[in-house]
């Protein structure tokens, strides 16, 4: 308590700077007190309101041998039959799309070009036309046609279909591959698989139809420059030498069984066993 003293009262100068002394330590009291109670509702609100943000979790998928079936994976999707479409490099190995930048890498194994997307190629460092040319890809394409299969729809080469394949076809052909079913000397290395006879001799895994002989009923428009899909297996050595087997089921937005021009192109459909043991079985469920 400070007592209160009379006006004209004479102070002495120890006990002004007494009192002073007295004043300047309470309001450092005061103000460290406050500061304190400042900090620790800080730290409170923090504690209850404010969680730190969590690490990023790795986004790497790790592909085990095994089957799996992709729908509506995207390629070039402004492709038109007019002009080869934007390369699309992906990997069986690790199930991703990887940039045209990483092209001489081991990184992809089959890249999908040309029209539609039509033609593929595997990932190979020594073979001079493989877009991988240059890098460490050990990769080659194999396609197994099954004649047994090809007969219920195909009457051969430079040949109309007689129908469009069943998707069950394309599961029994699939299946039937149970293993790599030619020495690695027989691979494509330097050579795409592409459409059936659409510029030369070769045979493809799907049937382009040019004119709509397909269908001649249906309005010119709407049937020409189709792709029908075929039941035959393409079998990959990836680029880093392990043995995939592969069927595509569509190159069009929602995979339809009977397309036309009105379905957009450049969505894969697709389905492919890995083996990641190095051997060829690819009997696997």
């Amino acid at each position: 308590m400070y007592r209160k003293m009379a006006a004209g009262t004479f102070v002495p100068p120890d006990r002004i700077n007494q009192l002073l002394r007295r004043s300047i330590m309470m309001l450092r009291t005061y103000l460290v007190s406050m500061g304190l109670l400042l900090f620790a509702a800080s730290c409170s609100d923090n504690n209850d309101d404010t969680k730190p943000a969590p690490e990023p979790e790795d986004s790497t998928v790790v592909i085990e041998t095994g089957v799996y079936t992709l729908a509506n994976v995207a390629a070039d999707t402004a492709a038109t039959s007019s002009a080869a479409a934007k390369p699309f490099y992906y990997s069986l190995e690790d199930q991703r799309v990887v940039p045209a930048s990483q092209v001489q890498t081991s990184n992809w194994d089959i890249v999908f070009t040309g029209t539609y997307n039509s033609s593929i190629y595997a990932n190979n460092g020594t073979a001079q036309y493989s877009p991988g040319y240059g890098g460490p890809g050990k990769g080659g394409i194999y396609m197994v046609i099954d004649q047994q299969i090809d007969a219920g729809y195909y009457g051969g080469a430079g040949q109309v279909l007689k129908s469009i394949p069943a998707r069950s076809l394309f599961d029994t052909a699939f299946a039937r591959v149970k293993t790599v079913p030619v020495n690695d000397n027989e691979f494509k290395t330097n050579e795409s698989i592409g459409l059936d006879y659409f510029s030369g001799s070769s045979s493809g895994w799907a049937y382009y139809d040019f004119y709509g002989t397909m269908f001649p009923d249906q309005p010119y428009d709407s049937v020409t420059h189709v792709c029908y899909n075929m039941p035959r297996t393409l079998v990959v050595r990836t680029a880093k030498g392990n043995y995939a087997k592969l069927i595509i089921y569509s190159i069009y937005k929602g995979a339809p069984e009977k397309p036309t021009r009105s379905y957009r192109p450049g969505f894969i459909t697709f389905k492919y066993a890995i083996q990641k043991d190095g051997s060829k079985n690819l009997n696997i469920q």
